[in-house]
């Protein structure tokens, strides 16, 4: 196994990425950072985030709530506290925290300093998963499927992937369509100009044909730069699919995947085959790309024609926002 000193070498070599990080810290996206059902009702998880660490916690209110995980009296993780009320106790002085970030309650003193806040992210819960914003407000809404509301589908969400790249590198999938074809083997015909490349969002229709699975007729949505989501039908079969991922501090990128079929389509049983179908195409996929992703060294160096669509999606991912609150 290689040593740590030689992983983070490899990951120093990938300097060249087509994202302008002048501003430092990650992209203003939404993260998932858990599973919903990971985080009962009283209870508080840590989790390695963006540049350092993260708890989320659920009061009594049902609320998830995510933060910056370490105690500003002298730096504890918040994730070996627990949950009182609607508040967080860090466990090393008791120094308590309600769910805006604020201190609420200091055991040893009378007065809190106006400066004993940990930054608060702003949370959404979506899709069975709890997603923290990277920075004080978020600029678009969660990430969603075009069409379709939570309500009206069954859902499955897993844990998918750990890749040593930043987030933004496995969605270049969405519009490589060279890659699409050469490596996946999808028949897949689509006009770059056709693509509505937005500030916050990209979206096209696009039917591609996968050797497996058949004819796939989607609306695909990027939003951010980490999440892709497919909603159409596979040979006319209600199948949607999500893909997230969220960064670590050591360089690697943590992903989910949600898959989703339409509840007023089919018996239960049938539901069910289609989310497998669903699952077993994305797994597919991430595998396939799973060896190049460990040693990929990504830099937008010698693009032709057929890397148009390609262009406009990494000019997307250079000119996105970035932040560093917890930082600030």
């Amino acid at each position: 196994m290689a040593s740590t000193t030689a992983v983070r070498s490899k990951r120093k070599a990938r300097a060249a990425k087509p994202q302008n990080k002048s501003g430092g810290g990650f992209h203003q996206s939404w993260y998932a950072i858990a599973r919903s059902d990971e985080v009962s009702a009283g209870s508080v998880i840590g989790r390695d985030f963006l540049e350092g660490r993260a708890i989320v916690f659920r009061g009594e209110d049902g609320r998830a709530c995510v933060m910056n995980a370490y105690c500003r009296h002298l730096g504890a993780d918040l994730s070996l506290g627990k949950v009182i009320g609607n508040d967080i106790q860090c466990a090393f002085h008791h120094w308590q925290y309600g769910a805006d970030g604020a201190c609420t309650k200091i055991p040893a003193a009378e007065k809190i300093p106006k400066a004993a806040r940990i930054f608060k992210f702003p949370t959404a819960e979506k899709w069975g998963l709890i997603w923290a914003f990277n920075g004080s407000k978020p600029l678009f809404d969660v990430p969603e499927f075009v069409g379709y509301e939570e309500a009206d589908l069954d859902i499955r969400t897993a844990e998918a992937f750990d890749l040593p790249v930043e987030p933004w590198v496995p969605f270049t999938n969405s519009m490589d369509f060279q890659h699409l074809r050469v490596l996946h083997g999808l028949k897949i015909e689509c006009d770059p100009d056709a693509i509505h490349v937005g500030d916050y969002r990209i979206q096209y229709d696009v039917r591609f044909e996968d050797p497996t699975f058949g004819i796939f007729d989607q609306r695909i949505r990027v939003t951010g730069t980490n999440t892709i989501a497919l909603a159409g039908r596979l040979s006319g079969m209600g199948i949607l699919s999500m893909a997230t991922g969220t960064p670590t501090p050591d360089g690697r990128t943590h992903g989910w995947s949600v898959t989703a079929t339409p509840k007023n389509e089919g018996t239960a049983e049938e539901r069910e085959n289609r989310l497998a179908i669903g699952e077993a195409f994305f797994r597919r996929l991430i595998q396939e790309d799973e060896p190049i992703m460990q040693t990929i060294r990504f830099h937008d160096g010698l693009l032709i024609d057929a890397d148009r669509a390609l262009a406009r999606f990494l000019q997307y991912v250079r000119r996105f926002p970035t932040a560093s609150p917890v930082a600030q």
